[in-house]
């Protein structure tokens, strides 16, 4: 069909009828805003990436970006290139520095003592941690004239991420691997972390704090037996970054990993805190070459995202004593309440027990109502166990959808089918039986999560558990 110019197109609406026209446009018109009002209307609806209407309390999976963090990323989305040399460019360069100055301060150092280094997240901070000592190692080994491969030492709790890197490098035949395992509380011991290191040991990676147990190490104590033994202490510290202050000067940390999506940030960026006197001992090397950050993570750095999980941080840290007052309130009422219908046990004696409740709620972690013992207690999770000890078996991701359905968002940490390969490798790491594994639910609270919210999650557990169990008396 050949295509009217506009003058022939005005000419052509002029001759044609007025009232066809007029009753054409009335009609399309009101057609085409019902068409456009409907398709904007499903067009916001599914575009929202969260519904404010549900109850979330799996803050341990991601937290939401805060509405400051939103704003300083936006501020930033179109800015110069930090490396270049123009002076738009080194404004780029400046807010980066300060950014920095910033959470090395927060973490009690500075540049004079430590690096910061800003990757896609967590996982690649823990890869680079692990990867780049033992590659340093290697190559001091080769260069003395020996074969002696490098030994890691880590946690049989680690982040996925962690736990994949150092059997990728043990399946390579690049690494020897010592796993410390935990007690059945899910915390590390300094003693077994010392009886695992050898002298061909090159980095010892233990986790801050667990993201299904919740459980905090006594860092501290890993670290001076690590130190005692010369060898660098790396520390995953995804869970309670942004919870607590922690003073990498005092705690000995070389390496010190975290998420900026754990504590109200965006997602997709993350830290890795190194110690100078490290990277000069190890003259440690990229694995992502490039110029940037000192020749130790090539790549553009993604400045919105940083000045955003700086602002989230800040954020964050604003009334943190407070904060976690609350949430531990929270978890104190959940429990408090969930015990005072069911039969409430402690993991270690549910192992020892001979004989059961036809059902009983198993609390995993530290012991309960231990006020001394709350320093190391994560306080916005819980980690408990439905265990149906007798009838159908229980399954987790039952109530899970149960709990979705009436707007309330938690987490399992293994699926309910055990010979699953996303069985948890934590509850594995406690030797957690089959009933244990099938019945664990984690809720982990969000600092905007209210008693009421704790209430009606309350409820409807103790309604989803009775859903399931109508095979019982």
């Amino acid at each position: 069909m050949r295509t009217l110019s506009p003058k022939l197109k005005q000419s052509s609406s002029k001759s044609s009828s007025k009232s066809s026209s007029k009753t054409s446009s009335k009609s399309s018109s009101k057609s085409s805003s019902k068409s456009s009002s409907k398709s904007s209307s499903k067009t916001s609806r599914s575009s929202s990436p969260c519904d404010n209407n549900v109850v979330y309390m799996d803050n341990n999976g991601t937290t939401l970006i805060t509405e400051s963090a939103k704003r300083a990323f936006m501020n930033w989305i179109s800015c110069y290139n930090a490396s270049t040399s123009s002076k738009f460019g080194q404004k780029t360069a400046k807010v980066m520095e300060d950014c920095s100055d910033y959470i090395l301060s927060h973490c009690g150092t500075s540049t004079a003592n430590h690096t910061i280094l800003y990757t896609s997240g967590a996982s690649e901070s823990n890869c680079f941690a692990i990867r780049s000592c033992v590659k340093s190692f290697r190559r001091k080994m080769l260069q003395n004239g020996s074969d002696i491969l490098p030994h890691v030492v880590v946690s049989a709790l680690e982040h996925n991420a962690t736990m994949a890197c150092v059997k990728d490098l043990e399946d390579s035949k690049m690494i020897e691997v010592s796993y410390v395992y935990p007690t059945i509380y899910g915390n590390i011991l300094a003693n077994d972390v010392e009886n695992a290191i050898k002298m061909n040991t090159c980095i010892v990676s233990i986790m801050f704090a667990n993201n299904e147990i919740p459980i905090i190490n006594n860092i501290k104590d890993i670290a001076d037996v690590c130190h005692k033994h010369a060898k660098p202490l790396h520390t995953d510290a995804v869970q309670i970054f942004g919870k607590f202050k922690l003073n990498i000067e005092k705690l000995q940390i070389d390496m010190l990993s975290a998420s900026a999506h754990k504590f109200y940030g965006p997602k997709g960026v993350g830290i890795l805190i190194l110690s100078n006197n490290l990277i000069e001992g190890y003259k440690l090397t990229a694995e992502i070459n490039g110029s940037q950050q000192y020749g130790l993570r090539g790549g553009t750095e993604n400045i919105p995202a940083i000045v955003s999980m700086t602002e989230a941080l800040k954020h964050t840290f604003k009334n943190r004593h407070s904060k976690n007052s609350k949430l531990m309130s929270c978890r104190n009422l959940f429990l408090d309440y969930v015990s005072e219908k069911y039969s409430m046990v402690p993991y270690e004696l549910y192992l020892t027990n001979n004989e059961h409740d036809d059902l009983e709620l198993v609390s995993l972690g530290p012991p309960l109502k231990e006020k001394d013992k709350e320093q190391f207690i994560l306080p916005n999770t819980v980690l408990i166990s439905v265990c149906k000890n007798k009838g159908k078996p229980f399954c987790n991701i039952i109530l899970r959808d149960y709990l979705e359905k009436r707007g309330i968002i938690v987490s399992i940490g293994s699926a309910c089918n055990t010979n699953s390969e996303k069985s948890s490798h934590v509850l594995d790491a406690i030797k957690a039986p089959s009933v244990i594994k099938r019945g664990v639910i984690r809720i982990s609270f969000g600092d905007n999560n209210t008693q009421s919210e704790v209430k009606q999650l309350c409820a409807e557990f103790i309604n989803g558990i009775k859903n399931q169990c109508k095979d019982l008396d």
